[in-house]
């Protein structure tokens, strides 16, 4: 279990010193957000690894940072879009990106499809407000190294919007479901 962790970070190592890092690497970050009416979708199309420190014999004190474009998010509404970038959300003049450290990776034992499973630390930064979560993730192919995994975020903690009112039934809620997905260049072990 372990090397599979290691073939990733080293495969993340490998994307950082191909140049490779100025460039959304191939993958996704979405999430979806709802209120009463209707659950909206969406991605945030710009980002790139920042950071990779790591031991290639000891995955688990591994360190990745990512960088988010939040300018960048698309849900498919122009109008939505833009109104979520502005200051009732994420204010994107003041804080144009987003920042995520991971690291204390451990396994977890496989997911339902016999795919490798890794918890992780996250420390998320949106509007410079800081935050340590915890994600799970599967690593789904080994060649080319391929991960996905969710967390689930409150983006009030984060002063995104305004706090859920129920009494509201346009009022979004404040669990945020984030996915990403990571296809990583294939390396040797």
């Amino acid at each position: 279990m372990v090397s599979h962790l290691r073939v990733a970070l080293i495969a993340i190592m490998a994307i950082l010193l191909s140049g490779a890092a100025e460039a959304s690497p191939p993958g996704s970050i979405t999430f979806s957000a709802g209120n009463l009416v209707a659950t909206a979708e969406g991605s945030f199309r710009g980002w790139r690894f920042t950071k990779v420190d790591g031991d290639r014999e000891h995955p688990e004190i591994g360190v990745v940072e990512v960088e988010v474009d939040i300018a960048s998010i698309d849900t498919g509404n122009e109008r939505r879009d833009e109104h979520l970038r502005n200051d009732d959300f994420f204010d994107v003049e003041r804080f144009p990106t987003a920042q995520i450290k991971l690291y204390g990776a451990s396994s977890q034992g496989e997911n339902d499809a016999g795919h490798p499973r890794y918890a992780v630390t996250l420390d998320v930064r949106i509007r410079d407000v800081e935050k340590t979560l915890s994600a799970v993730f599967d690593l789904v192919s080994a060649v080319p190294p391929t991960v996905e995994g969710t967390l689930v975020l409150n983006r009030v903690d984060f002063g995104v919007g305004g706090p859920y009112r129920r009494w509201n039934p346009l009022s979004v809620r404040e669990d945020v479901q984030v996915r990403f997905r990571a296809v990583l260049p294939d390396v040797e072990q």
